[in-house]
């Protein structure tokens, strides 16, 4: 599904100004009978390519951007984008990293806990390793995330969480 947009922005709120592109009325009817959880793959441009979710807003949908994408894109408010629409294809609703696959892989009890989390929370904890790029802070962070999952019986405390990655790295340092 492809069309022109322009990159807009709400009101500020607490959340800032939400920089996002507005999705036709037309092009959400067509993708919802493709992707009906709303989840995408959102190319932009014909160049960056975005894992996202069409979001709800009074009578229309759209997709929220950040101001790393904008940067990427070299778009500022006001500018026309091309976009592309598909379906989104992967098990968690956008790409995990081969090295947080390996934990998971290893890691069967942690697994069952880590599926059992909403779709929203094992998306949180995937992009937390993906925003990485070193391969051993990836497999350190996905190890801690898995015991921290353990840890709480299949529960998720973000400051914890937070404060486990900081106390996995002291145990590392002499």
């Amino acid at each position: 599904m492809k069309f022109s947009t322009t990159l807009n922005t709400f009101d500020f709120n607490d959340l800032g100004y939400g920089l996002h592109i507005k999705i036709p009325n037309e092009v959400f009817s067509q993708i919802i009978k493709i992707a009906p959880n709303k989840r995408v793959i959102c190319i932009f441009n014909s160049t960056l390519i975005h894992h996202c979710a069409l979001m709800p807003k009074n009578d229309f949908y759209f997709i929220l951007l950040n101001k790393e994408i904008c940067k990427k894109l070299n778009c500022k408010i006001g500018d026309s984008l091309s976009i592309e629409l598909k379906k989104e294809t992967a098990k968690y609703g956008l790409p995990i990293s081969e090295e947080m696959e390996e934990v998971l892989y290893s890691d069967p009890d942690g697994t069952v806990l880590f599926n059992k989390l909403t779709p929203g929370k094992q998306r949180t904890l995937i992009h937390i390793v993906n925003k990485i790029k070193s391969t051993n802070l990836k497999i350190e962070r996905s190890f801690v995330i898995i015991e921290h999952i353990k840890k709480l019986n299949g529960n998720l405390d973000y400051e914890l969480l937070q404060q486990d990655f900081k106390d996995y790295r002291n145990k590392l340092k002499f």
